[in-house]
């Protein structure tokens, strides 16, 4: 055999099972017959794990299917390509870079756009589920799940004029920008142009993303842009749920500042608290909570929290310290780092970039925040952990104020405040209702932009009793519509809700739990996250996910209970 055969045989062999079929050029034709059978354009090598080629390479019954994989592993390429751009725009970007940034990030939006809005992928969606309903058994469940949030995917963006999404990805990003000059100047002037041209776009992609039933009636325009955050979500059922919590809500919230006012107020925090160590503890953290720096980091800045980036690059940005509060940014670490510990363990190696291999949302990713950093972060056991090492890192010593009982007492201290950021765990829910009713106002047109700050303070008066004294304390200080995320903020209290049913189970599972987090192991706990949640990724929906872990449906009752036990029932 010649040696080009030798080559040629070994390219067939390694390609047959997987390579497409795609137009070849006249001259190709010209070559003898055997070469002519070689694809003209070869993936990447099939990747090995445990012997078997990763899902996303590997090659498939359905043509059409293994098309679409491949033409979303290039879109999920884009996509991480945008998120490490947008990582670097909030930490390490020159300030001469500003407007080049923008122009770079709103291409990339548009260019992801254009690939998932094409009308040949619709066919080739439409070619799939045909194949698969016809030879059901060449589909394991992953693919079929694969191919069903290919699907959602297309019909998100289907509608939608690709100048919209470049607008958006373009004002979302300056708006980070704007709301942290806006919010240190108390700038409410500055703030209601922008804001006013946000809602608009809001409710010009709301009108293009409006999904009809099988009786065509048309889905609300809140309920379409809640829909990009919480795929499941039906808004109907979150306003029953919500009613449901605060009811009673309503009557621990009475009995818990009672039993509180009996009680010694927790010694606040003395002294500075240098942000160098602020920083070396909160990256201590993270790794103690199972967070792989080689995949990943923690930087500081100037702008508001965020998570993102991918399972192999997860960008996790906190604001500057307060030197004078180190539970503050710990807060924020431990908050970003169940983010970043979910991206991080989604299932990267078979189904990298692949729909199913992502996150279910914005409810399921808060609830692995506030499991963390509510939920398990704010037990009496983990500050035993806590308290003799922050001791030793700031040199304090036998102070008081730095015991275990104290820290406790203090991150589960009840007092309405104006801000959510620094809202206690029972009130918390109260700022989440009120955002989502002026924001669903917004978007319907019932309140005007000109009108939010009078109608916010009167909602912070009807469910916290207090009243902000400026713009940067009332309807400024949250950034997320200012980066039009219109839909978001049900996903705070839901992810809450699920956070302490995924604990209830867990704790089941788990039945040395307290000891665990005294000692700061956290592995068993990120195992029983991976491997009922982190790792099935996208496999089914949020419900379905609830209700195989928990046993039943998201229900307000646990975090009910998790609330009475941890502040009426606690010595």
């Amino acid at each position: 055999m010649s040696a080009f055969n030798k080559y040629y045989e070994t390219v067939k062999h390694w390609w047959s099972s997987v390579a497409l079929p795609v137009a070849r050029p006249k001259w190709l034709n010209k070559l003898s017959p055997k070469f002519k059978k070689v694809p003209l354009s070869l993936p990447s090598p099939t990747t090995l794990i445990d012997g078997a080629p990763v899902k996303q390479e590997q090659s498939h019954a359905c043509p059409n299917y293994m098309e679409l994989k491949l033409k979303f592993r290039d879109i999920g390429r884009m996509n991480g390509i945008m998120e490490a751009l947008g990582r670097d725009f909030l930490t390490a970007m020159p300030e001469g870079a500003y407007v080049s940034r923008l122009g770079q990030i709103a291409f990339m939006a548009r260019r992801v756009h254009e690939e998932l809005a094409n009308q040949s992928l619709a066919t080739l969606i439409e070619k799939s589920h045909t194949h698969e309903k016809k030879h059901n058994k060449q589909w394991d469940k992953w693919d079929s799940a694969n191919l069903y949030e290919m699907e959602s995917m297309y019909r998100h963006h289907c509608k939608v004029k690709p100048e919209l999404i470049e607008k958006l990805a373009k004002l979302s990003y300056e708006g980070r920008r704007r709301h942290r000059d806006i919010l240190k100047n108390n700038d409410w002037d500055s703030a209601k142009p922008f804001l006013s041209e946000m809602v608009t776009l809001q409710r010009q992609l709301a009108e293009s993303k409006c999904l009809q039933n099988n009786k065509h009636k048309t889905e609300s325009a809140y309920q379409a842009l809640m829909r990009q955050y919480i795929p499941d979500g039906k808004l109907d059922d979150i306003d029953v749920l919500f009613d449901e919590y605060e009811k009673g809500l309503d009557k621990l919230l009475p009995k818990i500042l009672d039993k509180q006012s009996k009680e010694e107020i927790p010694l606040p925090l003395q002294g500075e608290f240098p942000a160098g160590l602020q920083l070396w503890l909160n990256k201590s953290l993270l790794k103690v909570l199972g967070f792989d720096f080689t995949r990943g980091g923690l930087y500081e800045t100037g702008h508001n929290p965020v998570e993102g980036g991918t399972p192999d690059d997860t960008r996790l940005v906190i604001k500057t310290s307060d030197e004078m509060n180190f539970l503050e940014s710990m807060k924020s670490a431990m908050h970003e780092g169940g983010h970043g510990v979910y991206i991080q363990g989604l299932p990267r190696s078979e189904w990298r970039y692949q729909p199913v291999g992502q996150d279910l949302g914005a409810a399921v990713q808060e609830s692995q925040a506030f499991l963390v950093e509510m939920i398990l972060g704010r037990r009496k056991e983990f500050f035993d952990y806590l308290s003799p090492r922050i001791e030793g890192l700031f040199q304090r010593f036998g102070e008081d104020y730095m015991t275990a009982d104290n820290l406790y007492r203090l991150k589960t201290r009840v007092k309405p405040t104006v801000d959510r950021k620094n809202a206690d765990e029972v009130t918390y829910f109260y700022h989440i209702k009120m955002r989502m009713e002026l924001e669903r106002d917004l978007i319907s047109g019932a309140l005007s932009v000109n009108d939010l700050p009078d109608a916010w303070n009167a909602k912070v008066k009807e469910f916290c009793g207090v009243e902000p004294d400026n713009y940067a304390s009332g309807c400024l200080q949250d950034v997320h519509w200012f980066v039009g995320k219109f839909g978001y903020y049900p996903a705070y209290a839901l992810g809450h809700m699920m956070a302490a049913q995924f604990e209830s189970r867990m704790t089941r599972d788990i039945q040395n739990l307290p000891e665990l987090l005294s000692m700061g192991q956290f592995k068993p706990i990120n195992t029983w996250l991976n491997d009922n949640i982190h790792a099935k990724g996208r496999l089914m929906g949020s419900d379905a996910l609830i209700e195989e872990v928990t046993g039943r449906g998201l229900s307000a009752q646990s975090l009910l209970n998790h609330l009475e036990d941890r502040y009426l029932k606690s010595a």
